[in-house]
């Protein structure tokens, strides 16, 4: 089991639910989707990078991320229930660029909710902040990764530090900050981001580090937390509301 799970108390959460009736969706280089643990929650796929292989991951990145999020398996997959959807926005070398945003609305499109987002860097764009804000409004749940550059930089990788967004640091199992882990005061919460197992393109299983790692894992506990304000009947926070909670 990851340790994740038992240090952030998930199984708790998943006494309430496991994320059934939720739709989660995940930005990367792609999914495994005959994974024997991602076969069983996987949905739908598009791929806007142009790759040959469509939305096959040959990266890992891809399916270790969403893996995390809603793999069919409680010791991997944070809500191993949910309907999982990957919108392949980084090619097959892990590079991105407007078919990012393209990704994202996608996934939106299909009905998620909450959508993970493992990547980062270059500058600030205002026409990507014009869109952050349009689905902050309407009240979607974009979680980032804040980057791996480490405890001395001025603040953690944009998108992510846009204030329409959540971005995540990464912790080690003694909830310490990992030391590739950006710093700056924009990082909204943290999870676990060192040693952590997920799926693996062809069906096995790898271990990865990274902010990467943290953000499924933060995006999985956000979409079970968010349906079970949905079974309760309770309001659903818009996300600056979800950033002062957290």
């Amino acid at each position: 089991i990851n340790w994740g799970m038992v240090v952030f108390g998930i199984e708790k959460l998943r006494t309430v639910t496991t994320g059934g009736g939720i739709k989660l969706g995940v930005v990367d280089t792609g999914i495994d989707a005959t994974h024997p643990l991602i076969a069983p929650n996987f949905k739908a796929a598009k791929d806007f990078t142009g790759s040959p292989r469509g939305y096959r991951d040959v990266n890992g990145h891809g399916t270790h991320t969403s893996g995390t999020v809603g793999a069919a398996d409680s010791r991997i997959g944070v809500a191993p229930d949910c309907a999982l959807y990957h919108g392949k926005g980084l090619d097959d070398s892990g590079s991105g660029g407007d078919s990012l945003l393209d990704a994202i609305e996608w996934c939106v499109e299909q009905g998620c909710t909450v959508v993970s987002n493992s990547w980062g860097g270059g500058g600030q764009n205002a026409d990507w902040e014009r869109k952050f804000q349009k689905w902050a409004e309407a009240g979607i749940w974009l979680i980032f990764a804040g980057g791996n550059s480490g405890p001395n930089t001025p603040n953690s990788d944009w998108p992510g530090r846009s204030r329409h967004l959540l971005n995540v640091a990464a912790l080690n199992q003694d909830l310490s900050p990992a030391s590739f882990s950006s710093a700056g005061d924009k990082l909204d919460t943290s999870g676990p981001g060192v040693g952590i197992w997920s799926t693996k393109p062809g069906g096995g299983f790898q271990q990865m580090s990274g902010t990467s790692m943290a953000t499924p894992y933060v995006a999985g506990m956000l979409g079970l937390y968010r349906r079970a304000l949905e079974l309760a009947g309770q309001p659903i926070p818009n996300v600056y509301d979800l950033r002062t909670m957290l």
